[in-house]
Protein backbone atom coordinates (compact mmCIF):
# COMPACT_ATOMS: atom_id res chain seq x y z
CA UNK A 1 0.00 0.00 0.00
CA UNK A 2 1.36 3.59 -1.13
CA UNK A 3 0.99 5.38 2.12
CA UNK A 4 2.00 9.31 2.44
CA UNK A 5 2.66 11.16 5.57
CA UNK A 6 1.19 14.36 6.16
CA UNK A 7 2.71 16.63 9.24
CA UNK A 8 1.13 20.32 9.96
CA UNK A 9 4.49 22.05 12.05
CA UNK A 10 3.49 25.04 14.13
CA UNK A 11 6.78 26.07 16.35
CA UNK A 12 7.64 22.66 16.24
CA UNK A 13 11.23 22.97 15.41
CA UNK A 14 12.33 21.30 19.00
CA UNK A 15 9.48 18.03 17.80
CA UNK A 16 10.14 17.77 14.48
CA UNK A 17 13.55 15.70 13.77
CA UNK A 18 12.40 12.73 16.21
CA UNK A 19 9.46 12.89 14.84
CA UNK A 20 10.84 12.68 11.51
CA UNK A 21 13.37 10.09 12.49
CA UNK A 22 10.90 7.68 13.36
CA UNK A 23 9.32 8.06 10.22
CA UNK A 24 11.95 7.24 8.40
CA UNK A 25 12.40 4.30 10.26
CA UNK A 26 9.13 2.95 9.16
CA UNK A 27 9.16 -0.62 8.31
CA UNK A 28 6.80 0.24 5.40
CA UNK A 29 8.22 3.05 4.01
CA UNK A 30 6.31 6.08 3.53
CA UNK A 31 6.03 7.39 -0.52
CA UNK A 32 6.47 10.99 0.52
CA UNK A 33 6.56 12.99 3.62
CA UNK A 34 4.24 16.28 3.41
CA UNK A 35 5.13 18.65 6.22
CA UNK A 36 2.91 21.85 6.49
CA UNK A 37 4.43 24.53 8.12
CA UNK A 38 2.38 27.61 9.57
CA UNK A 39 3.52 30.99 10.49
CA UNK A 40 6.04 30.24 13.95
CA UNK A 41 7.86 32.57 16.42
CA UNK A 42 10.53 29.48 16.90
CA UNK A 43 13.17 28.11 13.72
CA UNK A 44 10.24 25.51 12.42
CA UNK A 45 10.50 26.18 8.60
CA UNK A 46 14.56 26.53 8.80
CA UNK A 47 14.67 23.39 10.49
CA UNK A 48 12.03 21.75 7.89
CA UNK A 49 14.14 22.82 5.01
CA UNK A 50 17.25 21.39 6.33
CA UNK A 51 15.85 17.58 7.14
CA UNK A 52 14.56 18.16 4.12
CA UNK A 53 17.53 18.32 2.13
CA UNK A 54 18.38 14.76 4.20
CA UNK A 55 15.80 12.79 2.11
CA UNK A 56 14.56 13.55 -0.79
CA UNK A 57 11.10 12.29 0.06
CA UNK A 58 10.26 15.22 2.04
CA UNK A 59 8.26 18.27 0.89
CA UNK A 60 7.73 21.35 2.04
CA UNK A 61 4.63 23.23 2.35
CA UNK A 62 3.85 26.75 3.53
CA UNK A 63 0.51 27.03 5.63
CA UNK A 64 -0.18 30.85 5.39
CA UNK A 65 -3.57 30.03 7.11
CA UNK A 66 -1.75 28.52 10.41
CA UNK A 67 -4.62 26.11 11.47
CA UNK A 68 -4.06 22.36 11.52
CA UNK A 69 -7.21 21.96 9.34
CA UNK A 70 -5.28 24.11 6.61
CA UNK A 71 -2.14 22.61 6.81
CA UNK A 72 -3.80 19.02 5.88
CA UNK A 73 -5.50 20.56 2.88
CA UNK A 74 -2.28 21.71 1.26
CA UNK A 75 -0.86 18.90 1.55
CA UNK A 76 -3.84 16.87 0.30
CA UNK A 77 -3.87 18.91 -2.64
CA UNK A 78 -0.59 17.98 -3.71
CA UNK A 79 -1.15 13.93 -3.23
CA UNK A 80 0.38 11.79 -6.18
CA UNK A 81 -2.28 9.99 -7.93
CA UNK A 82 -1.45 6.61 -7.13
CA UNK A 83 -1.19 7.51 -3.28
CA UNK A 84 -4.04 5.02 -1.03
CA UNK A 85 -3.80 6.28 2.14
CA UNK A 86 -2.47 9.03 4.33
CA UNK A 87 -1.38 9.37 8.06
CA UNK A 88 -1.85 12.15 9.60
CA UNK A 89 0.83 12.82 11.95
CA UNK A 90 1.55 15.33 14.69
CA UNK A 91 5.12 16.56 15.61
CA UNK A 92 4.39 15.93 19.26
CA UNK A 93 3.78 11.79 18.53
CA UNK A 94 5.91 9.40 17.70
CA UNK A 95 5.83 6.75 15.27
CA UNK A 96 6.66 2.68 16.06
CA UNK A 97 8.48 1.31 13.66
CA UNK A 98 5.67 -0.69 12.36
CA UNK A 99 3.01 2.01 12.65
CA UNK A 100 2.22 2.08 9.21
CA UNK A 101 3.10 -1.29 8.39
CA UNK A 102 0.53 -2.11 10.85
CA UNK A 103 -2.27 0.20 9.53
CA UNK A 104 -1.97 -1.15 6.25
CA UNK A 105 -2.95 -4.60 7.16
CA UNK A 106 -6.24 -3.06 8.90
CA UNK A 107 -6.82 -0.97 5.73
CA UNK A 108 -6.94 -4.14 4.24
CA UNK A 109 -10.15 -4.43 4.78
CA UNK A 110 -12.24 -2.54 2.89
CA UNK A 111 -14.82 -1.48 4.74
CA UNK A 112 -12.40 0.46 7.04
CA UNK A 113 -11.97 3.92 6.41
CA UNK A 114 -9.71 5.31 9.03
CA UNK A 115 -7.29 3.15 11.17
CA UNK A 116 -5.31 4.30 13.85
CA UNK A 117 -4.59 3.11 17.85
CA UNK A 118 -4.86 4.00 21.24
CA UNK A 119 -3.34 7.70 22.53
CA UNK A 120 -0.38 6.76 24.63
CA UNK A 121 0.81 9.74 26.52
CA UNK A 122 4.04 10.34 28.00
CA UNK A 123 5.93 13.15 29.47
CA UNK A 124 8.39 13.92 31.23
CA UNK A 125 9.17 14.96 35.29
CA UNK A 126 6.41 14.16 38.11
CA UNK A 127 4.06 16.62 36.81
CA UNK A 128 4.09 15.69 33.32
CA UNK A 129 3.88 11.87 34.80
CA UNK A 130 0.24 12.99 36.68
CA UNK A 131 -0.98 14.80 33.50
CA UNK A 132 -0.12 11.74 31.23
CA UNK A 133 -1.72 9.60 34.00
CA UNK A 134 -5.05 11.99 33.55
CA UNK A 135 -5.52 10.89 30.29
CA UNK A 136 -5.80 7.91 30.42
CA UNK A 137 -8.41 7.56 33.24
CA UNK A 138 -11.95 7.71 32.83
CA UNK A 139 -12.41 10.49 35.55
CA UNK A 140 -10.53 12.96 32.87
CA UNK A 141 -11.40 11.79 29.56
CA UNK A 142 -14.76 9.86 29.95
CA UNK A 143 -15.43 7.47 27.50
CA UNK A 144 -13.61 8.23 24.91
CA UNK A 145 -12.34 4.72 23.36
CA UNK A 146 -9.33 5.94 21.74
CA UNK A 147 -7.51 7.03 25.21
CA UNK A 148 -8.11 3.23 26.43
CA UNK A 149 -6.12 0.02 25.58
CA UNK A 150 -8.41 -2.88 24.58
CA UNK A 151 -9.00 -4.93 21.89
CA UNK A 152 -9.27 -3.91 18.25
CA UNK A 153 -13.14 -1.98 17.69
CA UNK A 154 -14.78 0.09 15.94
CA UNK A 155 -14.64 3.62 17.29
CA UNK A 156 -15.60 7.30 16.91
CA UNK A 157 -11.93 8.34 16.47
CA UNK A 158 -8.59 7.32 16.81
CA UNK A 159 -5.45 9.25 17.85
CA UNK A 160 -3.93 10.38 14.56
CA UNK A 161 -5.07 8.34 11.92
CA UNK A 162 -4.27 6.33 8.65
CA UNK A 163 -6.87 7.84 6.25
CA UNK A 164 -8.07 5.96 2.86
CA UNK A 165 -7.29 8.43 0.38
CA UNK A 166 -10.63 7.66 -1.54
CA UNK A 167 -12.97 8.10 1.20
CA UNK A 168 -11.26 11.60 1.78
CA UNK A 169 -12.03 12.51 -2.24
CA UNK A 170 -15.42 11.59 -1.30
CA UNK A 171 -15.95 13.39 1.65
CA UNK A 172 -14.26 16.62 0.94
CA UNK A 173 -11.11 18.72 2.29
CA UNK A 174 -11.43 19.38 6.48
CA UNK A 175 -13.11 22.09 7.68
CA UNK A 176 -10.24 25.05 8.63
CA UNK A 177 -12.80 27.29 10.28
CA UNK A 178 -13.39 24.09 12.95
CA UNK A 179 -10.16 25.29 15.12
CA UNK A 180 -8.62 21.94 17.62
CA UNK A 181 -11.91 20.23 16.09
CA UNK A 182 -11.33 19.30 12.38
CA UNK A 183 -10.76 15.79 12.99
CA UNK A 184 -13.80 15.23 15.04
CA UNK A 185 -15.90 16.47 12.08
CA UNK A 186 -13.66 14.68 9.31
CA UNK A 187 -14.49 11.39 11.05
CA UNK A 188 -18.07 12.40 11.72
CA UNK A 189 -18.45 12.97 8.34
CA UNK A 190 -16.68 9.51 7.04
CA UNK A 191 -18.62 7.96 9.79
CA UNK A 192 -21.94 9.47 7.90
CA UNK A 193 -20.89 8.15 4.72
CA UNK A 194 -20.86 4.36 5.62
CA UNK A 195 -17.34 4.37 6.77
CA UNK A 196 -15.64 2.40 9.85
CA UNK A 197 -12.98 3.93 12.32
CA UNK A 198 -10.86 1.25 13.24
CA UNK A 199 -8.69 0.99 16.57
CA UNK A 200 -6.58 -1.33 16.67
CA UNK A 201 -3.89 -1.87 19.28
CA UNK A 202 -1.72 -2.76 17.10
CA UNK A 203 -0.95 0.80 15.26
CA UNK A 204 1.27 2.17 18.36
CA UNK A 205 2.62 5.23 18.77
CA UNK A 206 3.20 8.11 21.67
CA UNK A 207 1.86 11.04 22.54
CA UNK A 208 3.98 13.90 23.88
CA UNK A 209 1.71 15.82 26.61
CA UNK A 210 1.88 18.92 28.30
CA UNK A 211 4.17 18.91 31.24
CA UNK A 212 2.89 22.04 33.40
CA UNK A 213 -0.87 22.53 34.81
CA UNK A 214 -1.00 25.52 32.63
CA UNK A 215 -0.44 24.25 29.57
CA UNK A 216 -3.17 21.78 30.52
CA UNK A 217 -5.49 23.89 31.54
CA UNK A 218 -4.90 26.39 28.56
CA UNK A 219 -4.74 23.47 26.38
CA UNK A 220 -8.51 21.97 27.39
CA UNK A 221 -9.84 25.84 27.95
CA UNK A 222 -9.01 25.90 23.58
CA UNK A 223 -10.73 22.05 23.22
CA UNK A 224 -14.13 22.78 25.01
CA UNK A 225 -14.10 27.07 22.94
CA UNK A 226 -13.71 24.47 20.08
CA UNK A 227 -16.30 22.16 20.49
CA UNK A 228 -19.03 24.31 21.22
CA UNK A 229 -17.90 25.58 17.51
CA UNK A 230 -18.39 21.97 16.09
CA UNK A 231 -21.61 21.95 17.95
CA UNK A 232 -23.13 24.81 15.56
CA UNK A 233 -21.70 23.08 12.54
CA UNK A 234 -21.98 19.28 13.15
CA UNK A 235 -24.39 18.62 16.50
CA UNK A 236 -24.60 14.64 15.69
CA UNK A 237 -20.23 14.42 16.72
CA UNK A 238 -21.22 16.07 20.15
CA UNK A 239 -21.78 13.57 23.45
CA UNK A 240 -22.88 13.93 26.62
CA UNK A 241 -19.18 13.79 27.98
CA UNK A 242 -18.38 17.06 25.95
CA UNK A 243 -20.89 18.79 27.98
CA UNK A 244 -19.96 17.59 31.51
CA UNK A 245 -17.55 19.77 32.15
CA UNK A 246 -19.80 23.16 31.87
CA UNK A 247 -22.18 21.39 33.87
CA UNK A 248 -19.55 21.17 36.51
CA UNK A 249 -18.46 25.23 36.02
CA UNK A 250 -22.65 25.82 36.46
CA UNK A 251 -22.86 23.77 39.69
CA UNK A 252 -19.66 24.94 41.28
CA UNK A 253 -20.38 28.55 39.99
CA UNK A 254 -24.50 28.19 41.37
CA UNK A 255 -23.01 26.72 44.64
CA UNK A 256 -20.31 29.98 45.20
CA UNK A 257 -23.70 32.34 44.44
CA UNK A 258 -25.76 30.43 47.20
CA UNK A 259 -22.88 30.15 49.61
CA UNK A 260 -23.38 34.21 49.58
CA UNK A 261 -26.47 34.36 48.87
CA UNK A 262 -28.55 32.01 51.05
CA UNK A 263 -26.64 28.83 52.41
CA UNK A 264 -22.91 29.30 53.14
CA UNK A 265 -21.85 25.67 53.17
CA UNK A 266 -23.18 25.34 49.91
CA UNK A 267 -20.13 26.02 48.29
CA UNK A 268 -17.83 24.01 50.55
CA UNK A 269 -19.92 20.90 50.68
CA UNK A 270 -20.09 20.79 46.57
CA UNK A 271 -16.01 21.92 45.57
CA UNK A 272 -15.51 19.38 48.72
CA UNK A 273 -17.60 16.32 46.93
CA UNK A 274 -15.86 17.23 43.79
CA UNK A 275 -12.04 17.27 45.25
CA UNK A 276 -13.09 14.06 46.90
CA UNK A 277 -14.07 12.88 43.92
CA UNK A 278 -10.54 13.68 41.98
CA UNK A 279 -8.92 12.47 44.86
CA UNK A 280 -10.50 8.97 45.24
CA UNK A 281 -10.18 8.66 41.31
CA UNK A 282 -5.86 9.34 41.83
CA UNK A 283 -5.88 6.92 44.54
CA UNK A 284 -7.34 4.62 42.37
CA UNK A 285 -5.35 4.77 39.71
CA UNK A 286 -3.58 1.42 38.73
CA UNK A 287 0.27 1.07 38.04
CA UNK A 288 1.11 4.60 39.24
CA UNK A 289 3.84 5.71 41.67
CA UNK A 290 2.10 7.12 44.68
CA UNK A 291 2.99 10.96 43.95
CA UNK A 292 1.75 10.84 40.53
CA UNK A 293 -2.04 9.42 42.30
CA UNK A 294 -1.34 12.69 44.27
CA UNK A 295 -0.89 14.90 42.08
CA UNK A 296 -3.38 13.54 39.40
CA UNK A 297 -6.47 15.54 40.91
CA UNK A 298 -4.93 18.58 40.00
CA UNK A 299 -4.51 17.56 36.38
CA UNK A 300 -7.86 16.32 36.36
CA UNK A 301 -9.33 19.78 37.94
CA UNK A 302 -6.89 21.66 34.85
CA UNK A 303 -8.32 19.98 32.15
CA UNK A 304 -12.27 19.76 33.67
CA UNK A 305 -12.24 23.55 34.77
CA UNK A 306 -10.53 24.90 31.14
CA UNK A 307 -13.02 22.67 29.50
CA UNK A 308 -15.96 23.70 31.08
CA UNK A 309 -14.93 27.77 31.39
CA UNK A 310 -13.54 27.79 27.75
CA UNK A 311 -16.80 25.98 26.68
CA UNK A 312 -19.09 28.94 28.47
CA UNK A 313 -16.53 31.52 27.15
CA UNK A 314 -17.90 30.52 23.86
CA UNK A 315 -21.43 30.11 24.50
CA UNK A 316 -21.51 33.43 25.43
CA UNK A 317 -20.22 34.59 22.94
CA UNK A 318 -22.31 33.40 20.51
CA UNK A 319 -20.52 30.97 19.07
CA UNK A 320 -22.85 28.37 19.01
CA UNK A 321 -25.22 30.06 16.41
CA UNK A 322 -22.84 29.81 13.42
Amino acid sequence: MRIDVIIPVRNGAALLPDCLAAIRAQTLAPTRIHVSVAPSTDDSARVARDLAHADARIAIHDNPAGDRGSALNVALATLDPGVEAVAMVDAQSRLAPDYLECAAAVLQDDDVAVAGGPMRPASSGLVGAAIAAALTSRAGVGDSRFHFEGAARDAESVYLGVYRRSVLDRVGPYDPRLIRTEDDDMNARIRDAGGRISLDPSIRSTYLGRTTLGALYRQYYWYGHSKVVLAATRPGAIRPRHLAPAGLVVALAGAGAASVLAWRPAFPLVAGGYAAALFGAGLLARGKRLPVRLLMPAALAAMHLGYGIGSWVAILDGLWQR
